[in-house]
């Protein structure tokens, strides 16, 4: 059971996948609890990068995104997207 403000979110794609490991690995730095989602330790994202054994499935979550560089580059490009829009003045 979730409890507020957490909620589930059915994936119905292959780009809301992509989009849900982006924004996961992204939400600390979304949320200011780290200025570097990179860095951010309790973060899957570093685990995923690691050589270091792990219960996740990196082997799948980096071929889902073409290799580690392309992992890296997609999120990267992407947070920068959603911190624009995020923190985009209206005129």
């Amino acid at each position: 059971m979730f409890y507020k403000p957490f909620k589930r979110v059915e994936i119905k794609n292959e780009s809301h996948f992509t989009q849900a490991i982006i924004y996961i690995h992204t939400n600390p730095a979304k949320h200011f609890v780290s200025k570097d989602f990179t860095k951010w330790k309790w973060s899957s994202y570093q685990a995923i990068l690691s050589d270091l054994k792990t219960n996740l499935m990196k082997d799948e979550v980096l071929n889902w995104f073409g290799d580690k560089d392309q992992f890296i580059k997609i999120h990267l490009e992407k947070a920068s997207v959603y911190f624009e829009e995020y923190f985009s003045i209206e005129e």
